[in-house]
């Protein structure tokens, strides 16, 4: 009798496996201009950090903890991509620890609305009230992206236990990477519980990330609500090994992140009216993508490209470097130097003088020297070959001096057949500086 009643009991199982084994399920999610959501994004991170000193290699543990909160609203859409958005910044922190040092970041107030897009496959998110800090961008830029969510969908009607492979574009986007050499990223149908189905992301990615190769591996859940057509949360895992890069050390990093997502009506600071200052196409004025660097003492500050990265500051020097898709170009190096008085500046010759007894460097053919016409400054250039630390370089010196007498310099060392491809941004950095800086708005 007992054994009858188990195999009754095992015959219902199997048939309600049959029949959970037989349903589908369409995952797709249907977006449309106008859309609004309300996410909220945790990130959690923990690594080291492998680099070269003088005394051999060295490690500084990474640990990172970040918060966004925000509402979204759709500007434009192509199928399962959202092409553009507008997001006002509710939360928006990251705690870093690296090593001994501690890092907090937050966005300014007069920041938090931004616009997100992705025309074709360059992710771009800036403010229409202004240039950004760096520490500002990546905290907005690096986050999970919200745009190519709901393409991680195949878009058709799957059981459980069917896989898809997801799409490049959106394995791209949602790992952060600037180009993709392999993508073995699938998704699956884990199971349906009444309303709302479980899916699963899972695979390795390989790829380039500010001119450093990257090997990722991602296992992810996610929930997707049956009755309403839309993914209402995730959980997505990510272990990175990345190589030394130009603007970089090499890394491993693990990172987790959890977001709730929520459709919810555009509220009052999303409405057409709020977002007039949104431009309607793809191509946002300079001064809404530029980054703005502010020296910590007030010399100077400057505007730059988002190509720029920012690589060392001490006392007396900062130091950014140009990567172009990937390649190094040049590096500058901004010294503060010292007042001449109101209405004064170095004359030519004492700042040749001065360039001349740089540290290591030969001068060996002078290719351009003059002065550059300004209206509200003085500026002069000095552009030579020469040899420095033994190695045939070229190097753009740039003397610039405020109508008070204080001066900075600029020194763009770079490979002679550089040249081309950096092209007049050195000059474009040079006009932008603010000697001292004006006062943060």
């Amino acid at each position: 009798m007992r054994a009858w009643r188990f195999l009754a009991v095992a015959a219902v199982f199997l048939t309600s496996a049959s029949v959970g084994s037989s349903q589908t399920c369409t995952l797709a999610e249907p977006i449309k201009t106008g859309d609004c959501f309300r996410y909220t994004i945790d990130m959690k991170l923990t690594g080291e950090m492998r680099f070269q000193k003088d005394s051999g290699p060295g490690t500084a543990k990474v640990v990172a903890t970040a918060r966004h909160a925000f509402p979204e609203r759709v500007l434009a859409v192509e199928g399962a991509i959202i092409h553009k958005s507008a997001r006002i910044y509710e939360t928006a922190k990251l705690t870093l620890e690296r090593g001994d040092d501690r890092s907090d970041c937050t966005l300014r107030p007069s920041r938090k609305l931004v616009v997100a897009q992705r025309p074709k496959d360059q992710h771009v998110v800036y403010s229409p009230a202004g240039a950004l800090y760096r520490n500002e961008l990546d905290l907005i830029n690096e986050h999970f992206d919200t745009l190519a969510l709901t393409a991680l969908l195949p878009g058709k009607a799957v059981k459980p236990g069917e896989t898809w492979k997801v799409p490049n574009l959106v394995t791209q986007a949602l790992c952060g990477l600037e180009g993709m050499t392999e993508n073995k990223l699938e998704g699956k149908l884990d199971r349906i519980n009444g309303d709302v189905a479980t899916f699963s992301v899972s695979g390795t990615v390989n790829g380039v990330e500010a001119g450093a190769m990257v090997k990722l591996s991602v296992e992810a859940t996610a929930t997707f609500a049956m009755k309403t057509s839309r993914i209402t949360g995730l959980t997505w895992k990510q272990k990175s090994d990345r190589d030394q890069g130009p603007v970089s050390p090499a890394s491993h990093m693990e990172i987790t992140v959890t977001a709730t997502r929520q459709n919810i009506e555009p509220p009052s600071d999303l409405s057409d009216v709020a977002l007039v200052s949104v431009p309607d196409n793809y191509t946002p004025p300079g001064p809404m993508t530029n980054v703005e660097y502010r020296d910590p003492k007030g010399r100077f500050a400057l505007l730059h490209t988002r190509d720029w990265f920012l690589t060392a500051v001490t006392g007396e020097h900062t130091v950014l470097r140009l990567i172009d898709r990937g390649d190094y170009v040049t590096q500058v190096t901004v010294t503060p130097w010292a007042s001449a008085g109101k209405g004064g500046h170095l004359t030519p010759e004492q700042f040749k003088k001065a360039m001349h007894e740089t540290s290591g460097w030969q001068s060996e053919k002078e290719l351009q020297a003059g002065e550059i016409k300004s209206e509200d400054r003085y500026v002069y250039r000095l552009s030579e070959i020469g040899s420095l630390d033994g190695v045939t370089v070229m190097q753009n010196f740039y003397l610039v001096a405020s109508r008070t007498g204080e001066q900075v310099v600029l020194t763009f060392t770079l490979s002679p057949k550089q040249a081309d491809k950096l092209g007049a941004r050195d000059l474009t950095m040079a006009a932008s500086i603010e000697v001292p800086a004006a006062p943060v708005k």
